[in-house]
């Protein structure tokens, strides 16, 4: 039996605080860009591109870190992989205010990079670990998430506020991140590597062969889903901005609004993925693509804000699901690994997102807002193929979790004797 099944009503809450709040540093980003502008000013005698990678970068660098976490979760307890990549996100964060150049991009690549790849990845498989029943899974994935989205946002706010006077400020943000730290170590449970767990829990289901094989679908649906919605939340400002709906300010609460929506929807993931399953998503990559090409077609206020705020709400029901239903596919000992996996696939959605856009109205002359149907498109043609393989492989009998493949070997052999 592990630690974290032995842990007092109030350590587990404790614990799980820590492991929430830390989330922190995946929307940790947000803290920059109040003061992006001020970045190309103090910067103005470097590079352009170096700027650039060190505002947005940062992504890129902790894909390699977040499959490398995977390995690690795997292998040695995955207590002290998260505790090593918190640490590096808040040494780097805090002290990210350089004013060179090449110090301040390497400090960026440490804290939303590396320190993000390893927080991220470990976190969700710690959240697989405690909470090995699918449902209550489900229900803390979505929390996660919810506390992720809210602490983001509210970490934006106040470094946009404390950089009126001085755009070094913002950095201040990130000593919130201090406390986190120190209760990730106090509450934290010891949780063994995964292939040790999977051992003490003695589950008798063989190992599936070729585990990979059941990721990878996974891991390519998040990819196209990601890069559609990450255009969305990282280049709306392009969008209002060349449809005339707004300045920065309606911008602002455009981000606000959207946000507030996911906190809102994570909450309930639980319980929707527990009467939907893996149907979850489907629907809700529709929407998501409705929205888009509604943008498109009608590009106004009004219809800009109640799209960013519906796609903002179902987001969730994406990004919960594949991380949940992941660890329910993979046997014990590769869980960390598959969480790794699939967290690549759409950190590489979000470093690219961006370059997705540009892409496309560069190569086509089309506007921004001419091109955002055509991510709607693209959602909605995964959303139907996704939905032709669910059906297959709930007819074939190969999209059957561990635990369900367990029970069958179990009826199996009662049934032998």
């Amino acid at each position: 039996m592990t630690e974290a099944k032995q842990l007092s009503k109030g350590r587990m809450v404790l614990a799980l605080a820590a492991l929430f709040l830390s989330s922190m540093c995946t929307l940790g980003d947000l803290v920059v860009n109040p003061i992006v502008a001020n970045l190309y000013e103090v910067f103005a005698n470097d590079p352009e591109w170096l700027i650039n990678f060190g505002i947005t970068g940062p992504a890129l660098v902790g894909l390699p870190f977040g499959l490398l976490a995977g390995l690690l979760c795997d292998r040695i307890d995955k207590k002290w992989v998260m505790v090593a990549g918190f640490a590096i996100f808040t040494v780097s964060a805090v002290f990210g205010a350089q004013e060179n150049i090449y110090a301040f991009v390497i400090l960026r690549c440490f804290a939303t990079g590396v320190g993000w790849g390893i927080t991220n990845t470990a976190a969700l498989s710690i959240l697989a670990d405690m909470f090995p029943n699918e449902d209550e899974h489900g229900k803390y994935v979505g929390w996660y998430n919810s506390v992720m989205s809210i602490m983001g946002a509210i970490m934006a706010a106040v470094a946009g506020v404390l950089a009126v006077s001085a755009w070094q400020n913002a950095f201040f943000t990130y000593w919130i991140s201090v406390p986190v730290l120190i209760m990730l170590i106090v509450f934290l449970p010891k949780l063994p590597p995964s292939h040790i767990a999977a051992k003490s829990e003695n589950k008798s289901a063989p190992a599936p062969k070729g585990w990979w094989v059941k990721t990878l679908p996974l891991a390519v649906q998040v990819f196209f889903i990601a890069i559609c919605y990450f255009v969305m939340l990282y280049m709306i400002a392009v969008y209002v901005m060349d449809a005339g709906v707004g300045d920065e300010a309606f911008i602002g609460m455009l981000a606000s609004a959207g946000t507030i929506a996911t906190a809102v929807a994570s909450l309930i993931f639980g319980a929707v993925y527990k009467r939907m399953k893996n149907f979850v998503y489907i629907p809700a990559t529709i929407i998501m693509g409705v929205c888009f090409i509604a943008m498109g077609f009608f590009p106004n206020p009004v219809v800009t804000i109640v799209c960013v705020v519906v796609a903002g709400f179902f987001w969730p029901f994406y990004f919960c699901y594949f991380y949940v239903r992941v660890t329910e596919l993979v046997p014990a000992s590769k869980a960390g690994t598959a969480t790794s996996i699939v967290a690549f696939s759409d950190g590489l959605a979000a470093a690219g997102s961006s370059y997705l856009l540009t892409g496309i109205v560069g190569a086509t002359g089309l506007t921004a807002v001419q091109a955002w149907p055509i991510f709607g498109y693209v959602l909605i043609a995964v959303a139907v193929v996704s939905l032709v393989f669910v059906l297959s492989m709930r007819k074939g009998g190969k999209a059957q979790s561990v635990q369900e493949q367990a029970n069958e070997a179990r009826d199996e052999g009662l049934g032998n004797k």
